[in-house]
Order: structure tokens, then sequence, then C-alpha cells
């Protein structure tokens, strides 16, 4: 008996080795997979640009938000205090350069003016030395008297005098008009600014309601009403589970061959008996230990050659199957066959 029961062991193990040959050769070899795998989601960290006291909490922990629902609201009685001042602000410096802008046009009429008002005395200036060669032409003719040239002369010297404050004048509203210009630019300059300190009063009341940025699902709740929230503090994440994507963990040994595009099979540790369809998205442009904290020197010390893992990102096909839920986080094993190519 025991002659027969040993030949027989010893022809079903070597079935079974043929067997898992055969597997191997015509499956296995062109299969490669990994169970360093895990869920991921870009996740947004809600954190506020300003600090002040939490007044309101508008969500619960796990909660469904969408794009633009509120989350926190700050205390925001300082902040519109603080744009109403901004707000008077501008709007004096508008009144002020609005009289700059008044003057230099007042400035510059008077300018005209006195332009016209020199043009004026030029030609009685022209006028009165014309009357004075007059009189002293008839004056050697014996027609005029001594006394009429000198009253042409004073005629001629008021002219001259009235001309020449005509050009005082000019020169004092230019000098005016230069000094009324600066003032302009500069109530123009602190106009920019003082709508600028507005428009960032105004940016920091809004900052004061935090809103989802992304649709998700809230997570990690730590905002309670009462606590005094500093910036950058992180209050909550949001969590798109809906974008959840894989992050699979080659072997450098495994990536040669795989492509952009190729499917992948994906089974979910809580979900083992229902398969998951994936495709390859990208891979990382370096090695997982090259952005660890401390990344390893093996050109010092001892050196122990370790295979690498090259981090893949592969993109779950949806519609999900009935009752599965992603969560970033949980594991999975993934398998890509190599001779699926992309479709």
């Amino acid at each position: 008996m025991q002659r027969k029961i040993f030949p027989a062991l010893v022809g079903l193990l070597l079935l079974l080795a043929g067997a898992g040959a055969a597997w191997w050769f015509l499956e296995g070899r062109h299969v490669r997979s990994t169970d360093n795998a895990y869920l991921e989601a870009d996740m947004a960290v809600i954190a506020p640009k300003i600090a002040g006291y939490v007044v309101e909490v508008a969500v619960t922990d796990n909660q469904a938000v969408r794009k633009g629902d509120l989350l926190v609201r700050i205390d925001d009685s300082d902040f519109r205090a603080a744009y109403a001042r901004a707000d008077a602000e501008v709007e004096r410096v508008r009144l002020a350069t609005g009289a700059a802008k008044a003057t230099v046009e007042a400035v510059r009429s008077s300018i005209v003016e006195s332009e016209a008002e020199l043009r004026a005395a030029q030609a009685e200036v022209l006028r009165a030395r014309a009357d004075l060669d007059r009189a002293e032409e008839l004056l050697k003719r014996g027609f005029a008297t001594r006394a009429l040239i000198d009253e042409r002369r004073a005629a001629l010297s008021t002219a001259e005098a009235r001309m020449s404050e005509r050009r005082a004048g000019i020169a004092a509203a230019e000098a005016n008009r230069t000094a009324a210009s600066g003032t302009a630019e500069s109530e123009s300059a602190a106009l920019k600014a003082a709508v600028a300190q507005r428009e960032a009063a105004a940016l920091d009341l809004a900052n004061t309601a935090l809103r989802s940025p992304i649709d998700g699902v809230v997570g990690n709740r730590s905002a309670r009403v009462g606590q005094y929230a500093r910036v950058g503090q992180q209050l909550m994440v949001v969590v798109p589970v809906e974008q959840a994507y894989l992050v699979a963990n080659f072997k450098e040994t495994q990536i040669s061959g795989m492509v952009a595009g190729q499917p992948v099979v994906i089974r979910l540790d809580s979900y083992p008996d229902t398969p998951l369809r994936g495709r390859i998205v990208s891979f990382s442009p370096a090695s997982g230990s090259r952005f660890s904290v401390i990344p390893p020197e093996n050109a010092t010390g001892n050196f122990t050659r370790v295979v690498q893992r090259l981090p893949v990102r592969i993109e779950i096909e949806r519609p999900l199957p009935q009752g599965v839920r992603l969560v970033p986080g949980l594991s999975a094993r993934v398998s890509v066959d190599m001779r699926d190519r992309p479709s």
C-alpha cells in the first residue's frame, strides 16, 4: 500500500508543479502586481487668512459640502470698522485730489489770461514807442513842444513797466501751476494708495467667511465656536472622496514596459471580492525614498542595496460598483497585465 501512495504523491506534486509552471508561462509572467498601494485624494486644508474668534461653525463632522458652501465664520466687527475707515479715507483723498486738479485748472486759466494781457501790454509799448518817434520827428520840424516829448516818453515808460509786470505775473503763475501740478500728482498717488488699502480691508472682511474650495466631505474638524483662530491654523479638512485615486508603489524591477493609459485591476482590502478597473495616469519623477524627510545618501558609509519603489498614479474608473465607497488611506492590491495596452 505504501509503495502505491508514494508514487501517487510524487505524481501529484509533479502535476501541481507542471500546472504552476504552465500558469506562470501563460499568465503569471505577464502580470505585475503590488500590495503597496493606497487610496489618496487632493484634500483641501481649511485655514484662515486672518486671525479672530470663531463665531459660527456651519458644518459638522463627515458632512458633505459643495464648492462655495460656508464652513466657518470669524468675528468680522473689527474688519468692518477697518473697511469703513479705509472707505472714508478714499473719499477724503478723492475730494482733495479733485480740489488739487481744480487748482491746476484755475492757474492754467489765469496763465492764459495773463498771456493775453501781456500781448496787450506789448501792443501798448509798440504804440507808445511809435508815438514818441512821431513826436521827436515833429520836434525836429518845430511842430511839437518839449512837453509833448516828455509826455510821450512817460507813456512809453508806463507801457514798458506794465509789460514787465505782466511777464512777472506769468512767471509767478507758471510757478504756481508747477506747484499745483505736483500737489495734484501727490494726491493722485495718495488716492491709489487709499484705494489699495480699501481693497485690502475688503479682502480681509471677505476672508472672515471660510468657504469650501471644492466638493467633498468634512473631516478632522477642530473648529469650535469661541475658539481663537490664528492665521494658517488648520480648522478642518475637506476630502474630495468622489475624486479619490490610487497610488501604487511598484518595485523598480516591475515598471519596465508600463505606460500611461495601461489598464489595471484593483482589489481594495475592504472590498476583496469586488475588483475595480483603473488606468495608469502618470509616474512619479523620482522614487519614494528621494521624497522622504531624510533621503538616503549612498555615497557615504556602508552601502546596502535596496530595491526602490516608484509611485504610480492610477485613476479608478467610474461608476463604482454598488456598495463600494472610496476612502483615502485604504489599502489595495494592484495588478497590471503587460499584455494589455492603452486603448
